[in-house]
């Protein structure tokens, strides 16, 4: 038996499993729907690799996982295009390994700790950064982020090419990074799927600005989030392990929305009973 036919053995045994295995839906871009039954796709089913799918724009992706093979990307793009203009193919053949990112994976072990923050570029750092939920406060060093006279700070983002500079109100040096207050309700969609911001401080009097920091930050639907952790865990039989269970979360998160700030995943993880206390 040659080398050679050893090697495509293996390949189609690969493949074969591949293949085979069930996959859990874990997040969703866009509308995407099963050819036969016309169902909406939803966070939780389970579909198979034969089965077809409807991508109504060519954008749309799933994000799917299996306890053998990991997450893996449904890129709707690589479909065939229909005369309607919708994107149908089976998944077996629109299926792609999700690439890792290793600095997000390695950027826990250099968080800097949210006390007397002085820097926030560097308590940002380079990669986007994920708020679970819809608020979170930043502890400033009381004596750097004060109130002075015909000065203030701006939180500034783009909605289409419109920006948008939001006062914030800063006490006690604490930072309040408020997703009601900063954006329109009508506009979720923006902080929910990565917004890039700059952070000024401004006075009033002399119309000078310094840029303080400039970032990418996501707010986390919670109620969305929730759904897909539960997917996550059953398609990993996960169950009473906390430790395993914030790796992998952490990891989820910090691959599909950004990196979170320290301890914050644990915090949710817990208020909600995945984990029966912060690690």
């Amino acid at each position: 038996m040659n080398k050679t036919y050893i090697l495509t053995l293996i390949g189609v045994l690969l493949t074969s499993l591949l293949f085979a295995q069930d996959y859990y839906v874990l997040h969703l871009s866009g509308k995407v729907k099963e050819t036969d039954s016309q169902r909406n796709l939803m966070v939780g089913d389970v579909i198979k690799a034969e089965t077809e799918l409807e991508f109504l724009s060519e954008s749309a992706k799933v994000i799917v996982i299996s306890k053998e093979s990991g997450r893996m990307l449904i890129d709707g793009s690589k479909g065939k295009k229909s005369y309607k203009g919708e994107f149908i193919d089976l998944v077996k053949n629109v299926l792609f390994p999700v690439a890792s990112n290793e600095s997000m994976s390695t950027r826990k072990s250099i968080e800097t700790k949210n006390e007397d923050v002085t820097d926030l570029q560097s308590y940002f750092g380079e990669e986007q950064r994920a708020i679970i939920g819809d608020e979170y406060i930043i502890h400033g060093d009381p004596t750097v982020f004060k109130k002075k006279g015909g000065s203030s700070y701006i939180y500034k983002y783009y909605i289409g090419k419109d920006a948008i500079n939001k006062v914030m109100r800063i006490a006690d040096g604490e930072i309040r990074l408020d997703k009601k207050a900063l954006y329109p309700i009508e506009s979720y969609d923006i902080p929910e799927n990565g917004s890039k911001v700059e952070f000024y401080f401004t006075n009033v009097i002399s119309k000078k600005s310094i840029k303080l920091a400039e970032f990418k930050l996501c707010y986390v639907n919670t109620k969305s989030l929730k759904k897909e952790v539960a997917t996550l865990l059953t398609a990993l039989q996960i169950q009473g392990n906390d430790q395993e269970i914030s790796n992998q979360v952490n990891a989820y998160i910090s691959q599909q929305y950004g990196v979170p700030f320290e301890g914050e995943v644990d915090k949710w993880l817990t208020s909600v009973g995945f984990i029966s206390q912060s690690n």
